[in-house]
């Protein structure tokens, strides 16, 4: 049904994917595209869709090289029906499966029946997995009863753990950048808080426990925060009396 995969077009989809760029791990619409195309172009009379759901959104992210598959994957996604929301549900491989047996009849009646109708005679899919989370899946559909054979479930796999690790690395980057922004500004914080005890207790002649109780008190009063107050306070746009 399918021809043997080369070695340099399989060499070449990995590192398409590998070097895709995310801009955004929660929109990886040029990745998943990769997957979609390489998965349709390596296996040749099959066609490949992908399912991601992004952390924090209840929406999937449907891509595809033929928009009647985006349209039966995202309907898939509304039905809970199909080889792709079963294997992102499961997180474990669905295997080739005949849309016209008792199964598919079954289990996915919606998406069988809509599939049969766009010539496609059987289906199967592997998980997306983003680090331990299972955040989508591949599908992938192919024409007549022939059945798919194993290893292109294998080499969908591999190309999805591909596209799964790079989504983890990044994920794991943005998290990093997230906390190092914190640090820094919290760093940031505490420097201009210093700074303005420092300044209240050389003008007051008082302590610096002093000067940063005077701080805390103004700020609660005036319901601001601390950090804002004590940076007026060094700009000399604010002169605070001493507590009386």
């Amino acid at each position: 049904m399918t021809k043997p995969v080369s070695q340099q077009r399989l060499a070449k989809a990995f590192v398409e994917l590998a070097a895709s760029p995310v801009a955004d791990p929660t929109d990886p619409a040029g990745l998943l595209w990769a997957l979609a195309e390489h998965g349709t172009e390596l296996f040749d009379d099959c066609a490949a869709n992908v399912l991601y759901f992004p952390d924090g959104q209840a929406a999937a992210q449907v891509t595809g090289t033929r928009e009647e598959l985006i349209d039966l994957a995202r309907d898939a996604v509304d039905w809970d029906e199909g080889p792709g929301p079963e294997a992102r549900r499961t997180g474990r491989p669905v295997p080739d499966t005949d849309l016209d047996g008792d199964r598919a009849r079954r289990d996915w009646p919606r998406y069988a029946r809509r599939a049969r109708e766009l010539s496609y005679g059987r289906a199967a899919a592997v998980p997306l997995r983003v680090g331990a989370d299972t955040r989508g899946a591949l599908a992938l559909l192919g024409p007549g009863p022939t059945p798919l054979r194993p290893e292109l479930l294998e080499l969908g796999q591999s190309l999805t753990d591909v596209v799964g690790w790079t989504l983890d690395r990044e994920r794991r980057l943005a998290e990093s950048r997230a906390l190092a922004d914190q640090l820094g500004q919290a760093l940031t914080s505490r420097i201009v808080i210093e700074q303005a005890k420092g300044t209240l207790a050389a003008s007051l002649s008082i302590s610096v426990d002093e000067a940063f109780q005077l701080l805390r008190s103004h700020a609660r009063s005036h319901r601001r925060r601390l950090t804002d107050v004590a940076q007026d306070v060094v700009d000399r746009r604010l002169k605070l009396p001493p507590r009386g």
